[in-house]
């Protein structure tokens, strides 16, 4: 939760626009997967979980670096 709460607070919402949001959204959903996992043992939401994080992290891999640098705080 932790993880995902810093993903959330690292947004820059001003610059992001609908990205941003879209994010956010996601983020505060994974939270809510991690929490019903947490207090129910349900693994199925930690595979959603794992699931979307692995898909962010191929999405952010596949942006050049030098694009990533230029857009860095």
């Amino acid at each position: 939760i932790a993880i995902v709460e810093e993903l959330r607070g690292s947004l820059d919402m001003e610059k992001g626009g609908e990205i941003s949001t879209n994010l956010s959204d996601l983020y505060e959903y994974m939270k809510e997967l991690l929490l019903k996992a947490n207090l129910k043992n349900d693994e199925a939401a930690l595979d959603e979980v794992s699931s979307l994080i692995t898909t962010l992290q191929d999405g952010w891999r596949q942006i050049p670096v030098e694009v990533r640098k230029q857009h860095q705080k």
